[in-house]
């Protein structure tokens, strides 16, 4: 599922050339951004297909969005920042608290959260709260980088080595010292770490290309509402 050969259709065309030409795509990250888009595009679609309503919590620069929007969902994506970019590429954006979401009970079939779970000061207080905004059945597919596979290496964020084997709050008194501004609030070690932080969401399924033991080495996590 997570290394299926994409066959881009004739909207993911247009939409990766809109991409390009509007976000700033100078990285690796951000020149592969609407590929991974379509990546997950292509697992959702295992859970819940089109036209379902989906929200995709800290979404970026919009490119997942568009990716979403070129298979047929009806696709609405909040973040904590204003981006210029999902502006200028005209997504659906909303500039939100992901423990506060202005949304009506059960509007949404599905939702996405891709490496922004880790950012949040309050996981669990987010988690209801997209909870609250999921009908009963909906589909959450989940990405955090884990701890334990960059504990002899750089971290994900800061770039800085071992820093994963620190505890979260050393971890976020060293990056502080290094200057780094980004907020991460911890680095997740286990499935069931997660798992508690997404309650009263229910793990569904452990994505994983690693043949390393699934509870502390994933890709992905699937929960349930």
């Amino acid at each position: 599922m997570l290394d299926a050969l994409l066959t881009p259709g004739e909207h993911d065309y247009a939409n990766e050339k809109r991409y390009r030409a509007v976000a700033e795509t100078g990285d690796a990250f951000g020149a592969g951004r609407y590929a991974e888009g379509m990546r997950w595009r292509h697992v959702l679609e295992t859970y819940v297909r089109p036209p379902a309503r989906v929200l995709d919590v800290g979404a970026g620069n919009g490119a997942i969005e568009l990716a979403l929007g070129a298979g047929g969902y009806l696709v609405v994506s909040i973040d904590a920042e204003w981006n210029d970019d999902a502006r200028r590429l005209e997504v659906r954006r909303v500039v939100a608290d992901a423990a506060s979401l202005p949304f009506r009970a059960g509007s949404f079939d599905a939702a996405l959260s891709l490496e922004t779970i880790e950012h949040l000061p309050d996981a669990r207080a987010s988690s209801l709260e997209l909870a609250r905004v999921l009908r009963d059945g909906a589909t959450v597919l989940l990405t955090t980088p884990p701890r334990w596979r960059y504990a002899l290496g750089r971290d994900p964020h800061f770039g800085i080595r071992f820093l994963t084997l620190l505890p979260a709050g050393m971890q976020r008194r060293v990056a502080a010292r290094y200057r780094r501004n980004e907020f991460v609030d911890r680095i997740y070690g286990s499935v069931a770490q997660v798992s508690r932080a997404m309650q009263p969401l229910r793990l569904s399924a452990v994505l994983s290309r690693s043949r390393m033991p699934q509870r502390w080495f994933w890709d992905a996590l699937v929960f349930r509402k």
